[in-house]
Formats: C-alpha cells, sequence, structure tokens
C-alpha cells in the first residue's frame, strides 16, 4: 500500500474514532428523562425552639442547640418508571437546602424516607461540577479559598430517584460572638422565606445529568 493510500486510511480512521468517542459522550452526557414529569413538589415550616437539644420531626431524628433554628420538610416526586434503588443502575439524586441570601448550605441535615430507601446526609466532590454548570446552585460547591485550597460548606442529602419521598430537617447554628458575619456554612437567624431547595440529578459514571430548583 502507498504512503498516500495509507495516510488517507488513517485519517478516516481518526476522523470514525472521534465520531465514535462523540456518540459515546452524548449517549454517555443525556439523562434517561428530565426533571419535568418527576411533579416535585416541597413542605416546609420553621420548627419551634425547645429547650431540648434533641428532637423528632415525622420520623426524622435530629439535634440543635441553644439559639439554633431549625427547618422541616417533604420533599415528594414521581419516580420514572425505569428507576432503580441500587444507585450503580441509574445514578442518585442530590437535595441541597440552601440559605439563598448568602448561597450557603447549613451544616446539619437529617433525612429519611417512608419508602425504607436509604438516604445519606454529607458530600461529593461531584457537588463541585454542579455549581460549575448551575451558577444559580453555586451554594452546592466548596468555597475556593486559593489555586490549592477549598472550604467545605455544609451538608447534603443523597438518596436513589426511585425514592420518591424524603422528609427532613435542616439546622441552623448562629454565629458565636466574635466570629465573622460570613462563615462557609448557612446560620440563624433565618426565615422560611430565604429558603430554596434543589435536586440535582447524578449520573453513575458522575456526570451531572440535570439541576432543578423544587422551593424557594
Amino acid at each position: 500500500m502507498s504512503r498516500g493510500r495509507l495516510a488517507v486510511c488513517a485519517a478516516v480512521l481518526v476522523v470514525a474514532l472521534a465520531a465514535g468517542f462523540a456518540v459515546y459522550r452524548r449517549g454517555h452526557e443525556q439523562p434517561p428523562y428530565g426533571p419535568e414529569g418527576l411533579g416535585f413538589a416541597v413542605t416546609a415550616e420553621l420548627l419551634p425552639s425547645g429547650e431540648q437539644p434533641d428532637g423528632e420531626y415525622h420520623g426524622v431524628q435530629f439535634s440543635t442547640g441553644e439559639g439554633w433554628m431549625a427547618v422541616g420538610g417533604r420533599l415528594t416526586w414521581r419516580p420514572a418508571p425505569e428507576s432503580s434503588t441500587d444507585w450503580h443502575d441509574n445514578g442518585w439524586f442530590m437535595i441541597f437546602v440552601v440559605d439563598k441570601r448568602v448561597q450557603l448550605k447549613p451544616n446539619h441535615v437529617w433525612g429519611v424516607s417512608s419508602t425504607g430507601i436509604r438516604v445519606v446526609a454529607g458530600g461529593d466532590a461531584v457537588q463541585n461540577r454542579v455549581a460549575e454548570e448551575y451558577p444559580w446552585l453555586r451554594a452546592a460547591g466548596d468555597i475556593k479559598v486559593d489555586d490549592n485550597t477549598w472550604l467545605g460548606t455544609g451538608t447534603c442529602l443523597s438518596t436513589s430517584p426511585a425514592t420518591g419521598e424524603v422528609t427532613f430537617v435542616a439546622a441552623f447554628p448562629p454565629v458565636p460572638d466574635g466570629e465573622p458575619e460570613r462563615r462557609p456554612v448557612a446560620a440563624a437567624p433565618i426565615a422560611l422565606s430565604d429558603i430554596m431547595i434543589a435536586v440535582a440529578y447524578i449520573g453513575t459514571g458522575r456526570q451531572v445529568y440535570w439541576a432543578e430548583r423544587v422551593y424557594g
């Protein structure tokens, strides 16, 4: 085979590989469904402050301290027919409770589901990609201090898209005297009008499918 023909074959192979990768990437990043048909609904309320540090809200056990404020609520949706309770099958939902005044999350969030499907409180590095792709939800990510340092900013909840219902409590401590007003987590005092709740759908390959504001 001549050099010219080899060059043409190589070029065709490169184009074919690039096209194949583009198709794979589009399929990999294409969500199996969007948020529009899931019918997200949220009810939320400020919980009364009590003298006891431990409380219970519709099955959610939580803890607060003196001067703290807490918001309790329930998030519901219609699971897609193909949803699985196994996160490895079709990814997971991340649920963010945000103080939209300062775009920060509380450091204490608890959640349970009456379905028995697990609801996990914590964080994941994929949240930074959520914040990058959806600037209105920048509270999802960490705060960049310098080129090599990031500051963690509170807690969120994660669960399977098949769960369909999560009851939650988010607690907001007061800012202690002598500390700067702005901290990396949301703080009391807070009103319901200050709260935003959002859901992000993360795929099995840790790709961010979409994010949806569902309250506030």
